[in-house]
């Protein structure tokens, strides 16, 4: 198993994660504590997004939707005097 700081994993994910790719897995550790493993999932734990879907919506998790479609176009709220932006910077100041 590699042992990868977490600045070391930023600057060089690409690399990890081709380490990854090719079986190996990545202790990333922070302030020398282990916080996570990198590894490639098994092939039988590996979902799709449908399957995923579908395992919630049976769980009850999730609820399908009762007819397909976008939402309706909504009207901007005009508001007059500053952006709202702005008055929240002024407030945190």
């Amino acid at each position: 198993m590699i042992s990868v700081g977490v600045r070391q994993l930023k600057n060089g994910l690409t690399r990890y994660l081709r380490l990854v790719e090719q079986g190996h897995a990545v202790l990333v550790m922070n302030r020398n504590r282990a916080v996570a493993v990198v590894k490639k999932p098994d092939q039988s734990s590996a979902q799709t997004f449908e399957e995923r879907i579908a395992a919630l919506m049976a769980e009850g998790k999730l609820l399908p939707a009762e007819k397909a479609g976008l939402f309706k176009p909504f009207k901007p709220v005009r508001v007059k005097g500053q952006p709202v932006s702005r008055l929240i910077i002024e407030d945190r100041r």
